[in-house]
């Protein structure tokens, strides 16, 4: 896992590769009638007579994060397309099932793609924009997405801005995070465990020790070979240069790997390994944090949120448990996730509107997010807009797997059963009460230094793993990593998101 999974803080618990993963967020709410009639009159205006065109419909082709058959796929864009070609002679086709690695070959080669999103803990808005591959957003969005412009903030189109240009949409979720961890509930019913004590790394030692003398299950498990992150740092968009800790509002950008902070946390987790706390082969493991407590662990790291108990419990097919280690915070990582068009896109205004429509309309984002009605979800309570998966099918059966956290607006989509009904609610509040970083709104421009980042990428990738699961001695290895990550040139990478963040703050402050 790269670092950057570890400061990252604004990550639900139910990420595809992680755990249980702002600026004010707004709620978006309003009935599905009111916001399709008024997404429809902004289309009518936006438009001029194009359902009446000759021309073939253009192909928005969309990539939604997580997975889904094929079948799935062509249904949900059928459906949204309905409505599209009627609106905006324009046809949408949703992928699934992309992997990061896939989505970077698509954004290098030029493939055809219009809209894709970026998380913010596998992409770095900054390089794509130094290497040319996102078109910007600046002048596309009050002429042809002008609800969504209208709609977010100003304070977080910043998080989503570099050298003056907007290049993506700010999904509407939870835009921070109080860090923490999740357990297995019927290890706790055995064990008597009193979640609500554990507030302490020590306390959390106590609770792993007793799992692993009295049950079966790995005591702490990895997350797609990483460990997760919840210490409350702000990694500056890419975790080369951070701030050690957002509470202190020092805006001084330091190495991570010389804090004390991460010494001490991977000096605690070689120990940890020593005594059998950590699952074994936790750097090799391919499958999500949930997916391995499903199977076969007990606890793991990750970030809180509203909601956020029943929708890891939902991926680890497992009831669990959630508690809070640091309150909530938020920092631009946490809002820069967003959807984004490419460079390559042929027509950027047609995926503009594509996203206006997922931002606003509640009936297409419903489509988008869930799939379709009595096939991958049913409404439990249709007066309150609460919807569950079909009888006999679950997150993992329906063929459309569902991270609402994932789709650029969830707040005008319906709840799920289990979860309160105010869910929205909570989520806005939850997101406007967390402490703001004092660097929040700050992106960096790393064209300066890509070959220093590259360099430092290529270092990174050979020891962190091993340092922070407790596979590499840290008295061995770390003076080690710190002399190769100098030679490097962190140091210079350093100094350089130091200048832009001091004249971000002089003129922000």
């Amino acid at each position: 896992m790269k670092m950057r999974k570890l400061l990252s803080l604004g990550v639900s618990f139910v990420l595809v590769c992680s755990l249980l993963a702002g600026c004010a967020g707004e709620s978006g709410g309003g009935s599905a009638d009111s916001g399709t009639q008024a997404v429809q009159e902004s289309a009518k205006e936006d438009t001029d007579s194009v359902s009446s065109s000759d021309e073939e419909p253009y192909v928005v082709k969309i990539i939604a994060y997580g997975d889904g058959t094929t079948e799935a796929a062509k249904a949900v864009s059928e459906a949204i397309s309905e409505k599209t070609r009627e609106l905006y002679n324009i046809e949408v086709e949703i992928m699934k099932g992309y992997t990061v690695d896939q989505l970077n070959l698509m954004l290098t080669s030029g493939e055809k793609l219009d809209l894709f999103p970026l998380m913010t803990w596998e992409m770095s808005m900054s390089n794509l924009v130094s290497n040319g591959q996102l078109c910007s957003m600046t002048e596309l969005l009050p002429e042809h997405a002008s609800q969504t412009w209208e709609s977010i903030s100003e304070a977080d189109w910043k998080c989503v801005t570099v050298n003056g240009e907007i290049y993506g949409v700010p999904m509407n979720k939870d835009k921070s995070s109080n860090s923490g961890f999740a357990i297995r509930k019927n290890v706790v019913d055995q064990l008597g465990i009193d979640v609500d004590a554990i507030k302490t790394l020590d306390d959390v030692e106590e609770v792993l020790t007793q799992v692993r003398d009295n049950t079966d299950y790995y005591p702490l498990v990895s997350s797609n070979g990483g460990l997760q992150g919840f210490l409350p740092c702000d990694d500056l968009g890419d975790g080369w240069g951070v701030l050690e800790n957002i509470f202190d509002d020092d805006p001084t950008v330091v190495n991570w790997f010389e804090t004390d902070t991460w010494t001490d946390l991977v000096h605690r987790m070689y120990d940890w390994n020593q005594k059998g706390l950590i699952m074994p082969d936790a750097t090799s493991n391919t499958d999500s944090s949930m997916t391995t407590i499903g199977a076969v662990g007990c606890f793991t790291f990750g970030q809180l949120k509203p909601g956020v108990t029943r929708q890891a419990s939902a991926e680890a097919g497992t009831e669990l448990l959630t508690g809070e280690l640091y309150p909530a915070v938020s920092t631009t990582n946490q809002v820069a996730s967003c959807y984004c068009i490419p460079a390559s896109c042929e027509q950027p205004e047609k995926a503009m509107q594509i996203l206006d429509l997922l931002y606003n309309d509640p009936e297409v984002a419903n489509l988008f997010t869930n799939g379709i009605e009595g096939e991958h979800w049913v409404y439990t309570d249709k007066e309150n807009n609460v919807i569950d998966y079909p009888e006999g099918k679950d997150a993992n059966s329906t063929g459309y797997t569902v991270f609402s956290w994932a789709v650029p607006n969830q707040m005008i989509t319906p709840v799920r059963e289990g979860d309160p009904l105010d869910l929205w609610d909570q989520l806005t509040e939850f997101n406007e009460s967390a402490h703001n970083s004092i660097a929040k709104g700050f992106t960096w421009d790393n064209s300066a230094v890509l070959n220093e980042i590259t360099a430092c990428e290529n270092v990174r990738t050979k020891y962190v793993n091993g340092l922070e699961l407790g596979v590499l001695n840290p008295d061995e290895t770390i003076p080690v990593f710190i002399e190769e990550l100098k030679a490097a040139g962190i140091d210079t990478i350093i100094a350089e998101k130091q200048a832009q963040l001091d004249a971000w703050l002089a003129k922000n402050n």
